[in-house]
């Protein structure tokens, strides 16, 4: 049997899990971990399936255990192994099926890359892509290009590739998605806190045909903000988009926000 040492991040899955109270968390997250230990222990035995049809679909298991900051040490060994090669792959490559959302220990992605550290990183693949761009604060470093989307937390040692369903949840965030976005697609736009909870993203869309503006207020991106508008003033026209967070369930992911750039650089 492949011996692996999850049960003892039951309580980091209790505190993620958060449903109902503190003992009954980590009961359910205990089981969660025994169930998964059987589990990739068997599929890990089965190394052909396991390299092309793991038993946690997608690896979200594997993903789950990263997110929540297991030690590569502690993650399944073979498992992990092929993850990083289809990482490698599909970013220098460009084969394997997409990645979305998809966590890595920074480390690990540097030492999967041949990148020797964040420097290198960014100084190699300016060369390679197409178009890059890339901001940085405090511990968040964001880059795109070709493509891809990096969300590097230093804090967390932890990256996101191409974070689709990343939940913002404060201003500076927002303001740096909104920075990276606007260099990536060669927009002017600016961003405004109105209050603590409302954000304002204006686009300066100046001269461009009023058709296609509204086809970009009634698109299926502009959906996902609270209020999306044309605004004139003066000479200027601007798309502004408005951002209210209340708790959990309103909060705007990064796909959505990339989405309403793309649209908006159409025009």
């Amino acid at each position: 049997m492949i011996s692996m040492e999850l049960k003892k991040h039951k309580n980091e899955f209790a505190t993620r899990i958060s449903l109902l109270d503190v003992a009954a968390d980590n009961q359910l997250a205990k089981e969660l971990i025994e169930l998964h230990e059987k589990k990739c222990s068997a599929c890990q035995e089965d190394r052909l399936s396991c390299a092309v049809r793991p038993r946690c679909n997608n690896r979200n298991f594997l993903n789950a255990l990263i997110e929540i900051g297991v030690k590569p040490r502690d993650l399944p060994n073979f498992c992990y192994s092929q993850y990083l090669e289809q990482i490698r792959r599909f970013i220098l490559e460009k084969k394997g099926r997409g990645m979305m959302d998809r966590r890595i220990p920074i480390k690990d992605l540097l030492s999967t890359l041949n990148a020797s550290s964040i420097r290198h990183f960014s100084a190699k693949f300016k060369k390679l892509w197409k178009n890059f761009a890339s901001v940085n604060e405090h511990n968040v470093l964001l880059i795109a290009g070709d493509g891809f989307l990096f969300r590097f937390d230093f804090a967390r040692g932890i990256v996101t590739l191409n974070p689709i369903h990343d939940r913002i949840d404060n201003f500076d965030v927002f303001r740096l998605y909104c920075e990276l976005f606007s260099t990536f697609y060669k927009l002017k736009t600016s961003v405004t806190d109105l209050t603590l909870n409302w954000w304002l993203l204006a686009f300066d869309v100046t001269g461009k045909n009023p058709v296609d503006i509204k086809s970009v207020l009634k698109s299926e991106s502009a959906k996902t903000f609270d209020t999306i508008y044309t605004n004139k003033v003066d000479d200027s026209t601007k798309i502004q988009a408005e951002v209210i967070v209340d708790g959990e369930s309103s909060l705007i992911e990064a796909g959505q926000l990339r989405n309403l750039f793309d649209q908006v650089s159409k025009l």
